[in-house]
């Protein structure tokens, strides 16, 4: 089974979780801020990773998501969502309902199981995550898919 991650940049939060996956499963690992083109019919299972800006992913995701044509995903493959966030409210929930309607209107399908770990940032607020625990969880998610 060929799995990919399409993770929204090249760095921060979501990326070391990321590199963590693909460094112990056989993931392929893209950059959407670097790639332009995906051969997205080769893949069995895709992993949209972002983190959660004002209830929003990162503009990077949103640029790719919105480049791919309609219906080139084969049916088959099932599409994954993988967040870091700062807890706050239900800002992930709103992030993936964006994510799955802006997949929906491409044909593809965005499965409702998503996960989802907290990102440190901005000095003071949850500054030692993603931890060694966050990353083992989107690891073993991840596995199962």
């Amino acid at each position: 089974m060929k799995k990919l991650i399409v993770c929204a940049k090249e760095s921060g939060n979501t990326h070391k979780v990321c590199r963590y996956v693909a460094s112990n499963l056989d993931v392929e690992l893209k950059v959407a801020g670097k790639t332009t083109m995906i051969d997205l019919p080769s893949y069995d299972v895709i992993i949209v990773a972002s983190g959660v800006y004002l209830n929003r992913v990162h503009k990077n995701i949103l640029r790719w998501i919105n480049s791919i044509e309609k219906d080139t995903v084969n049916p088959d493959t099932k599409v994954y969502l993988f967040l870091t966030w700062f807890g706050r409210g239900e800002s992930d929930e709103v992030a993936f309902n964006e994510v799955k309607q802006l997949l929906r209107g491409k044909g593809i399908t965005l499965e409702d199981n998503y996960i989802k770990c907290f990102g440190g940032g901005m000095g003071v607020i949850k500054t030692s995550h993603p931890d060694e625990e966050d990353c083992k969880n989107v690891l073993s998610w991840a596995n199962e898919l």
